[in-house]
């Protein structure tokens, strides 16, 4: 069986997300899931992990939750962080900027170069079509959109002045200013996007049942332990919740109102 946890595993924080994984296998053997990892998988390419018959538990975005894996896992639950940006169980983007830059809305990101993390992200790519929309600025106005891979290096691409402004997640941000405050030195927070709910926790599309109700119980029970208490602050993880499914389709209408705004990607 295999499990993951790859949407914030930043270096360091192994040993947290590590020990987090630990008091996860143990409160979902005590609810009675069976065959569980030892040690969490942390693969280059999470989608062959995420779309795995052997999937038992991992963390996916939202825009993959539903387009590619519609269908083809199952919902869980969603965390919730405390971090600035967080409500509840729904989180935003901030659009990054230096802290120099003389913007002042994000009306006036025209004609700048943007980084992304990748295509198939919410809150570095989605969130991104859906604000600049909503700014007024047509697509085609930017200058430049630059794929950059990750959050982290989208920041760093925004430092260096090889892009202008970015948008990552305020549980990335935080983080960042947690594990790495000089990598978030310099630069401010012009705005926030939209929100919706955060990152959420999946099994494999096989699993059965009853499984899936021990692995909630036994996510309660994680996010009640005063033994992880310390891991969970590490990790900025607040709660967790089981949403209506279709409350991720706030992902696509936000896609779609981008793509009626002629944003049907950044360019």
């Amino acid at each position: 069986m295999i499990a993951a946890l790859p949407m914030y595993d930043f270096p360091e924080l192994k040993d947290a997300t590590d020990a987090f994984w630990q008091g996860l296998r143990s409160h979902f053997a005590a609810a009675g899931v069976t065959n569980l990892p030892e040690q969490l998988t942390r693969p280059q390419d999470p989608y062959p992990l995420w779309l795995s018959r052997d999937l038992v538990f991992a963390q996916t975005c939202g825009y993959p939750l539903t387009h590619v894996l519609k269908g083809r896992v199952r919902y869980l639950a969603t965390p919730c962080f405390k971090a600035e940006g967080c409500e509840g169980s729904a989180y935003r983007s901030f659009i990054i900027v230096r802290a120099d830059d003389p913007a002042a809305t994000g009306a006036d990101l025209g004609g700048r170069i943007a980084a992304f993390n990748s295509r198939d992200s919410q809150s570095g790519y989605n969130v991104l079509k859906h604000y600049l929309a909503g700014q007024g600025i047509a697509n085609g106005l930017l200058r430049e959109a630059l794929e950059s891979g990750a959050h982290r290096q989208s920041v760093k691409m925004v430092k260096q002045g090889l892009a202008d402004f970015c948008a990552i997640d305020c549980v990335s941000w935080a983080l960042l200013g947690a594990v790495a405050p000089d990598e978030a030195a310099g630069l401010r927070v012009l705005d926030q996007t939209a929100p919706a709910p955060s990152l959420p926790y999946i099994t494999g599309l096989d699993r059965p049942v009853e499984d899936v109700a021990a692995l909630r119980s036994g996510l309660a029970a994680v996010f009640g332990d005063p033994d992880l208490a310390d891991i969970r602050d590490q990790l900025l993880l607040d709660g967790v919740s089981v949403l209506d499914e279709d409350a991720y389709d706030v992902i696509p209408e936000q896609e779609m109102a981008a793509r009626l705004s002629g944003w049907a990607q950044v360019a």
